[in-house]
């Protein structure tokens, strides 16, 4: 009675990795849309492996705010969190 279940239960499981490599494929067809329509100056990255899905933009190269930049607007949001914290404390 064990082995007459084998086969069917290796034939389910076949069936299921299939269904799960087609729903892989229209995964990655949308992706694939949504990737056309991205902003300018990005791009996604998709991991080699199937069982990742996982997917992350990069910044461009060279995009990086220098010390006097970052410290620029350090002091500007700064400056916007205390009035927030005044307007807050009026209420």
């Amino acid at each position: 009675m064990l082995q007459d279940k084998r086969p069917l239960e290796l034939a389910l499981k076949g069936l299921e990795a299939e269904r799960l490599m087609h729903v892989d494929e229209e995964i990655a067809a949308i992706q694939a849309q949504l990737n056309s329509n991205a902003a300018p100056g990005t791009t996604r990255v998709v991991t080699a492996s199937p069982n990742e899905r996982t997917v992350t933009a990069q910044s461009r190269p060279g995009s990086h705010l220098t010390p006097a930049g970052r410290k620029k607007l350090s002091d500007l949001m700064t400056k916007r969190w205390a009035e927030r914290r005044k307007a807050a404390a009026k209420k």
